[in-house]
């Protein structure tokens, strides 16, 4: 399935690690006063940075190019669900970087043991880290700021994200639906 074109994986998911740095970018200037996300987002926009050379370099080895970003119907359909029961931009940036973090995690595991190109399972092995660190920061960073209510966003937008996946047609991308064989 997805080991059928790694270089679509690969810019994707360099895509992935740009956006996750802007992501982290946008919050530190919007929320100058939130003394513990501007102490720690900064580490987590510098680690995705890393990332995006890593995949790059792999994408290059493997005789692929960085190519234009395509829209993400993941992080989309994200985005635009939260909207409509939104009550707090910044606590939902937060749970979605959760979110999303997290679903990476879970992806780049299923990478890291299943793919039978060792060398890219190993790329992924090497990123389950940084991404179980980055899911739980983001998770702390709400809680911290909104307590009880973040746990509640996050029960709430997880169930959109579960209905989204279920929804989206496979891909040969870091979020896409389940594979039909």
């Amino acid at each position: 399935m997805v080991e059928a074109d790694p270089l679509a994986l690969l810019n994707d998911h360099a895509h992935c690690e740009l956006k996750a740095a802007a992501m982290g970018q946008s919050l530190i200037a919007k929320n100058p006063s939130f003394g513990s996300l501007i102490d720690s987002v900064p580490h987590v926009v510098l680690e995705e940075m890393q990332h995006f050379v890593q995949v790059n370099a792999e994408l290059r080895k493997r005789g692929g190019e960085l190519g234009v970003q395509e829209p993400s119907p993941y992080a989309d359909g994200l985005h635009q669900g939260a909207a409509a029961t939104r009550t707090s931009l910044v606590l939902d940036r937060l749970v979605l970087a959760h979110l999303i973090e997290a679903r990476s995690l879970e992806r780049f595991d299923l990478l890291a043991n299943h793919l039978t190109d060792r060398s890219l399972a190993a790329l992924y092995e090497e990123l389950l880290p940084s991404e179980a660190a980055h899911r739980g920061l983001f998770r702390k960073l709400a809680r911290e700021a909104y307590g009880d209510a973040a746990e509640a966003r996050i029960e709430t937008l997880g169930e959109l994200e579960s209905r989204l996946i279920a929804g989206l047609p496979f891909a040969h991308r870091v979020h896409s639906g389940i594979s039909v064989r």
